[in-house]
Formats: structure tokens, C-alpha cells, sequence
């Protein structure tokens, strides 16, 4: 037994509900499956779906003995995937998983995440940003044109790498319209796309590589993750652990965790990494990636005869060492 409990927060979104807490175990397979998977290496847990007005019983909560297994990923029907929970959680000095109420909130922001990789020397495609319909400045095609503050892949569709500057201007037109936020242009790398699960603190550990193997054809002439795609896993193959020379592995290895240090990951991130040329470039920096029990992160894991009480455990420990002592 270990000398803290853990609180698993959920938060559904939407947020479907005004309740401050239903606190009768995990009404989520996905959530009760992280319950089950702490529960079987011995941490007392319990679980809070909680909604909007929950921080006065987080403030009956003893810091020393709690850490929070924040299983929160977005907010009041926001598309960013950012919670503002977590600056409650360190308004009361509360140890959470993952990365810190700073970098999510930054996080939200897709340019201010390729600012960091490029101010770490970190290789990513060229970009722009678009807040109007001036579509100017640009002439790297194909290219690929997605929402600015979106995440889990809203907002990109087949139609999303465009091949011309008339295609260019009637996607960027169709995010400032339909999604209300700038577009991101960036230098489409036509190549193979990895998923690079990375843990750990001070030491961090690459789990084995992810490969995504697009299936092409007539009508869509370039593989990448759209939404369906990335959510039904449609039109793609997975390879695990990924089928490449060890210098290419060592390549995207190593940026990855450049990556994970420039972007202020934390416990664990998930890192979109494409090769052109035998050159890893950051596609998609997330600070909190899903690790839901059918998650590339636990099947990189898997890969390595990690189960899931390993994994999600691990990742408690290293939040149970910010506790305030």
C-alpha cells in the first residue's frame, strides 16, 4: 500500500451534466478500466466525475496524501482539449498527472507550440498562421491547412492537404467560416508518420515506435490522419513496433524527446513525428495524449509486455513525487 490515495477526475466532454459529484464508481468503460488497471496494483482510488462547481471539495482534500489522476480533457464544449481544472489543482497544491496548468493552457495554441520547437532547434514543417481570408505568403504545396486551436484531429478532413493556391484559399476560408478560429498552413511532409510515445521525468523513456501505413488511391492521393481516419482508424494499418533501420529509430528517438523537453511535457506526452528524406519533422506536439486502455500509447507499451496497471501506475508514482512534503 502506498501512503497517498489517488482521485480520478473525469470530465466528460460535452460536459453533459451540472452535478458536482457522482461518485458511484466509473460510469465510462475507459474510465473504469484506469480504475480497475490502479486498483490491481494495490492504490486506493476512487472516482469523481465532476462538474462545474467542484472546487470547494477539492479544498477539503489533504495535499500530502492525494494525487489526482486527471483524466479531464476539455471544457464547456471547448474544442481545445484544455480543462481549467488544473489551476485549481495547483491553486491547493494538489499533485496531478501530467503536464502543469501553464503548458496546457498553451498548449491550446498551434503556433505557439511550433514557437517552441523552432526556438529548441526542434525540426518542424514551415508554417503560417491565418487569421483572414488574405491568403498571401504562401507558395510550399502540397500543404496541409488545419484548425489553430483545435486538437484530436477536428476540423481536418480528406480535403485538408491542398495541392494549389485556389485549393489553399477554399480551406483556409472553410475554418475561418465554419470553425470560427485561424487556419494553420504548414509544408506537407509526404512521408511515413509515427506516433512516439515518450514517459517519464528527468529520465525519459521512448516506448517502441508506432507506424502509421496510409492507404492511398485515386481519390486521396496523399495518407494522412484526418478525423475519421484517426478516430474509426479507417484507410490506415498500424506497425508495432515499427519496422526501421536503427539509425532512423535513433533520429526520431532523439527528437522526441527533444520535443517532449520543448514543449513542457510532463509524466507523458505523445509526439506526431513524419519523415521526409530520412528527416524526422514534429507534426503534433500533445501534451496530453489519450491513454485509455485501446490507445496507441498502451499498445507501444503492450509491445514491451507493459500492461496497463504498469503503465498507468508509473505514471502516478511520478506525480506522487510532487506532493509537498
Amino acid at each position: 500500500m502506498t501512503d497517498f490515495d489517488v482521485l480520478i477526475l473525469y470530465r466528460p466532454f460535452p460536459l453533459l451534466t451540472e452535478t458536482q459529484i457522482i461518485n458511484v464508481g466509473a460510469p465510462d468503460e475507459s474510465v473504469r478500466a484506469v480504475e480497475d488497471a490502479l486498483r490491481a496494483d494495490g492504490f486506493h482510488t476512487q472516482t469523481w466525475l465532476v462538474g462545474y462547481d467542484v472546487d470547494p471539495l477539492l479544498r477539503k482534500l489533504d495535499p500530502c496524501r492525494t494525487v489526482i489522476f486527471n483524466y479531464c480533457d476539455g471544457f464547456d464544449e471547448n474544442q481545445c482539449g484544455y480543462d481549467p481544472i488544473t489551476r485549481t489543482f495547483e491553486e491547493l497544491r494538489l499533485a496531478y498527472t501530467g503536464a502543469d496548468d501553464a503548458i496546457l493552457s498553451g498548449s491550446v495554441d498551434k503556433a505557439n507550440s511550433k514557437q517552441q520547437l523552432a526556438a529548441h532547434g526542434v525540426s518542424t514543417p514551415a508554417y503560417k498562421i491565418y487569421e483572414n481570408d488574405h491568403v498571401d505568403g504562401w507558395g510550399i504545396f502540397p500543404a496541409m491547412v488545419k484548425p489553430a486551436h483545435s486538437h484530436g484531429s477536428i476540423g481536418i478532413l480528406p480535403e485538408s492537404v491542398v495541392r494549389t493556391p485556389q485549393e489553399l484559399h477554399r480551406q483556409i476560408q472553410r475554418i475561418l467560416d465554419e470553425m470560427q478560429q485561424p487556419a494553420l498552413v504548414e509544408d506537407f511532409i509526404d512521408g511515413d508518420e509515427y506516433r512516439v510515445s515518450v514517459w517519464g521525468t528527468h529520465r525519459l523513456e521512448v516506448l517502441p515506435l508506432v507506424r502509421f501505413k496510409y492507404l492511398t488511391g485515386p481519390e486521396r492521393a496523399f495518407g494522412f490522419k484526418d478525423y475519421d481516419t484517426k478516430w474509426e482508424e479507417s484507410g490506415l494499418e498500424l506497425e508495432i513496433p515499427a519496422q526501421i533501420s536503427d539509425a532512423l529509430r535513433e533520429k526520431i528517438e532523439v527528437t522526441a524527446r527533444q520535443a517532449f523537453r520543448a514543449v513542457g511535457m510532463r509524466d507523458f506526452g505523445g509526439i506526431d513525428i513524419r519523415v521526409r528524406d530520412e528527416m524526422p519533422y514534429v507534426i503534433d506536439p500533445n501534451q496530453n495524449p489519450d491513454i485509455s486502455d485501446s490507445s496507441n500509447f498502451l499498445r507501444a507499451a503492450s509491445s514491451v509486455g507493459m500492461n496497463y496497471s504498469d503503465l498507468l501506475s508509473g505514471i502516478v508514482r511520478l506525480a506522487a513525487e510532487r506532493r509537498p512534503q
